[in-house]
């Protein structure tokens, strides 16, 4: 059985939830939490802004490093600022550190929707779409190289995920592989429902194309040709059946004629 951490630290990209994710764990643990950048603020006396703007990066930088390799044995949970990896000192500390590292592993729709609610638009501005995705390639890589444990975050609450990074440390060592797959299909599964979401609200506005068109609630021939289309692009798979396409296809043409019909009183 794996021993509970007297350090645990929380990596991940911008917008993963580390602070979030380590405040609930020290709250369901009893356990102390500080974040990183809230930890340079305090011994600098200034916020991050004002520390490149008048220090320049290269301070903020040396500062983010002295702190890290000063909370490596923090007695708690320490989350650390997104950027943290890109820098070579920091990743050698973090490989070298008696902490357990935790990847918060999550993906770039994910993590753009909960910086825009969290009101950090200006985040995203600051970088065009190609180059949000570049920085998103180049860290993934290094997280992973550092990370004791990956956990992945999509469609999970921050009680959940606190849970689950618990759960790792009263779980035998055998077990760990199998707990880790199970979060990875977890966070699957979330997002096909997530997905299927976001179909049955494009169902709507098609009804109101067809009710404004007259048209009918069941397109046959386009429905036919739908699963023909995707029986031919999955003939290689072994995991995706002509059955398992009749089946899901089945399940969620119905929902969408029944919706369609709900909604235009048919």
């Amino acid at each position: 059985m794996l021993t509970t951490p007297e350090t645990l630290l929380l990596v991940g990209f911008m917008g993963a939830g580390k602070t979030t994710v380590g405040q609930e764990i020290a709250r369901q643990h009893q356990a102390r939490f500080i974040d990183i950048d809230s930890e340079i603020e305090r011994r600098a006396g200034q916020t991050i802004p004002e520390i490149f703007a008048t220090q320049g990066e290269a301070a903020f930088r040396a500062l983010e490093t002295q702190v890290l390799d000063d909370l490596q044995t923090f007695n708690g949970i320490v989350a650390t600022g997104g950027g943290v990896i890109e820098r070579p000192e920091n990743r050698a500390i973090l490989k070298a550190s008696p902490a357990t590292v935790i990847y918060l592993h999550g993906n770039l729709e994910s993590t753009i929707n909960r910086l825009l609610s969290e009101g950090q638009r200006p985040l995203l501005q600051e970088k065009s779409t190609a180059e949000f995705f570049q920085l998103w390639q180049l860290r993934d890589p290094l997280y992973q190289s550092v990370a004791d444990f990956t956990v992945e975050t999509v469609g999970k609450t921050p009680e959940r995920l606190a849970a689950e990074i618990i759960a790792l440390f009263s779980s035998h060592e055998d077990e760990l592989a199998l707990l880790q797959l199970r979060s990875e299909i977890d966070a699957f599964d979330r997002q096909i429902f997530q997905m299927i979401e976001k179909r049955m609200q494009v169902v709507g506005a098609v009804a109101q194309y067809k009710e404004k068109f007259g048209m009918a609630t069941v397109q046959v021939g386009r429905m036919q040709n739908m699963r023909a289309l995707l029986k031919y692009d999955f003939a290689q798979s072994l995991d995706i059946t002509d059955e398992l396409i009749d089946q899901i296809m089945t399940i969620l043409t119905t929902s969408a004629i029944n919706k369609e019909n709900k909604q235009l009183k048919r």
